[in-house]
């Protein structure tokens, strides 16, 4: 068979997503149908490095680097330009492929000479946006929608770049994106109107699915936009609005959008809990008029929000048969670290083959700003919660909260067996003084079996109370926590993460520090910034820069990157996941050495580990590195070294090896 597609994928750093992108593409598609360009834009060693690996093991797959970046729109037309193929095919680098896309692509693409373009349907791109069904992961999607019958290719106004096959003969012709549209938008929509217009179709293929986490490519928006719509009215305006006018009334992809849904009911409490959250945060900013807009909308919200309402029969169409069912219980799903772990986790299986699931009480629409790779699965109450949970191998608890609802879960035989993924010693979310409190917290360890424990520390806590484990080392993006080229001070930067609403964090150990060290050092050499919450209300006794809550993964990298000292002040952890992240980013660490973190701290080795409730010591320790150069690189390095060791997937392969063994399907 001879290849028939050029597939380009454009690059600008991204590495978590570049690789996801890359690797399913290879996994997924027949080589013999295409040939793959990788258009790195002046990216990052690390993510050149990733490329130029991937371009060497490959026959079929070419590099090629732009010396200076040159912005998406001029990148993807100098890819078009190096490739002869039949077809092209543009493909972002925040995409996730599935199992025989391009297969059913080209077939939909091969029906009908006057298609010049291709979509496939998607969780997240604008007028062909298919959300995931709750409970049901993007590749079970891609199952159902695979299996379509009577197949037809609906006509869209304009397709979207995220994955776009274009027939390169017609292209040729009207030559690929318009470069007056700078760095990107709406160059896409631009080169559908010249084609719709001549006569030629746009159309999605709709017995394929593909994951697309939005956002991971451009992360700048705003004027941009607005300049580029401008453009693009001034020249289709009237074009547009009567083909999309024809396309709303026909309203062709609302079947598929409806296969993803089930009932729902009014929500009035999450309407009402997302009004306080909104309102709070623009007065936590001190965006007075915004607040207003806030509470005036709150009232649409309580009265429109709704929520979905599950049968046992609802996940049944998108039950995967003979693979391993995993369903882990959160309480809510937020952005919190330990919400990320499980997320983390989740996507992992997914990519092994797990039919892997999240549910919970609450969700909030942060969450989306990670890449989830199924939809959670949220109910009204624990009660509907244990009589509607998915059919499943194993039903994970999350926290002591969860462990008596997995342990129902099992009685009524949703699930056949059980785990508890114990991320922290929680009967010590309680002080001493609260003897019955933690005695209830211990008491939920006895409910679930086949616990999971991320340190050797957290092992120890448990055995002292009669309990087995089975440890697997914490996992970490290790292509999103990487040292970042961003621009420096030139000043001796101190970074820590301020939570004082959050226990155990020992945010007034760490006021108390920074106030003895800043009396010592040269003020014009030291600055220190904070981050974690917004609304922080700091100390007098010296400067603090507060960047307030990045809910980014990639800002944090950056914001670590940026760093040359990082202080973690904890009174205890599960963990240390922000004392490692800071150590893979490049950044010399003061930590607390009591909990997880002796997992991977070594003092004097690749840190300073010092006893927790201590200023005078903490502030000692900075003080030493802020004036010891040789000590910091020295920290550097072996916390580069450290940080190899923990990498998220890793710890999914660890994972689904340890949950076959317990399902029994080693």
């Amino acid at each position: 068979m001879s290849k028939k597609v050029d597939i380009l994928i454009p690059v600008f750093n991204g590495l978590t997503y570049v690789v996801d992108c890359v690797e399913s593409v290879l996994r997924y598609t027949d080589s013999s149908l295409y040939h793959l360009w990788l258009l790195d834009d002046c990216s990052d060693a690390k993510t050149n490095g990733y490329l130029q690996g991937i371009a060497d093991q490959y026959d079929h797959v070419t590099l090629v680097v732009n010396d200076e970046n040159q912005g998406f729109v001029k990148n993807c037309n100098i890819g078009f330009s190096k490739g002869r193929l039949e077809w092209c095919l543009l493909l972002n680098s925040d995409v996730i492929v599935t199992p025989k896309w391009l297969d059913s692509m080209l077939k939909c693409g091969e029906s009908d000479e006057k298609i010049a373009g291709v979509n496939p349907l998607t969780n997240h791109a604008s007028q062909i946006n298919v959300p995931m069904y709750a409970g049901a992961s993007f590749l079970a999607v891609n199952d159902y929608f695979s299996n379509t019958q009577n197949i037809s290719y609906p006509d869209i106004v304009t397709g979207v770049g995220f994955c776009l096959m274009l027939r390169r003969s017609v292209i040729n012709k009207l030559s690929l994106f318009d470069e007056i549209y700078g760095k990107g938008y709406c160059e896409e929509s631009d080169l559908c109107m010249r084609l719709t217009t001549q006569g030629h179709r746009v159309v999605v293929a709709p017995s394929v699915y593909v994951y697309h986490k939005g956002g991971g490519t451009f992360t700048d928006r705003g004027e941009r936009y607005k300049k580029n719509r401008k453009i693009f009215d001034q020249r289709w305006a009237n074009d547009y609005q009567e083909q999309f006018k024809v396309f709303h009334q026909l309203n062709p992809l609302q079947k598929y959008r409806d296969a993803m849904e089930s009932g729902s009911r009014w929500d009035p409490i999450f309407g009402l809990r997302q009004a306080y959250r909104n309102v709070r945060a623009q007065l936590q900013h001190r965006n007075y008029l915004n607040s207003i807009k806030a509470c005036i909308r709150a009232s649409y919200d309580i009265a429109n929000t709704r929520a979905l309402v599950y049968r046992d029969s609802d996940y049944r169409k998108f039950g995967q048969e003979g693979k391993l069912r995993v369903t882990y219980v959160l309480h809510n799903v937020t952005v919190a670290g330990g919400v990320l772990s499980v997320i983390q986790l989740v996507n992992q299986l997914i990519h092994q083959g797990v039919d892997a699931k999240i549910v919970a009480l609450r969700e909030y629409p942060e969450i989306y700003n990670w890449q989830l790779l199924t939809r959670p699965i949220i109910y009204k109450n624990v009660e509907e919660l244990i009589k509607y949970f998915p059919e499943s191998d194993i039903a994970v608890a999350t926290h002591w909260t969860t462990a008596s609802w997995v342990n129902k879960v099992v009685e009524s035989k949703k699930s056949k067996k059980s785990a508890y993924f114990l991320q922290d010693y929680e009967p010590w979310f309680f002080p001493e003084n609260k003897k019955s409190e933690r005695s209830e917290v211990q008491k939920t360890y006895e409910l679930v079996g086949n616990k999971i424990v991320k340190s050797n520390w957290l092992s120890g806590m448990l055995k002292t109370d009669g309990y087995e484990t089975q440890k697997i080392r914490l996992g970490m993006n290790l292509e999103v926590f990487y040292p970042r080229e961003v621009e420096r001070s030139d000043k001796i930067r101190i970074l820590s993460m301020a939570r004082p609403r959050t226990p155990r964090r020992g945010y007034e150990d760490l006021l108390a520090a920074l106030k003895i060290l800043w009396k010592e050092v040269d003020k014009n050499n030291v600055e220190i910034v904070f981050f974690g919450e917004d609304g922080l209300k700091i100390s007098d006794d010296f400067p603090v820069t507060d960047v307030g809550v990045i809910s980014s993964q990639d800002a944090l990298a950056k914001l670590y990157s940026s760093c040359d000292i990082y202080i973690d002040s904890s009174v205890f952890q599960g963990f240390g996941r922000p004392a490692l992240e800071a150590m893979a980013c490049g950044a010399a660490c003061v930590v607390t050495n009591v909990g997880g973190v002796n997992e991977y701290a070594v003092n004097g080795e690749n840190c300073l580990a010092i006893e927790p409730s201590n200023p005078q010591m903490m502030a000692e320790s900075v003080k030493k590195l802020v004036e010891d150069k040789d000590l910091r690189e020295q920290f550097v390095t072996q916390g580069l070294e450290t940080a190899k060791s923990f990498c998220h997937r890793r710890e999914g392969r660890e994972t689904y090896e340890y949950f076959k063994e317990i399902a029994g399907k080693a």
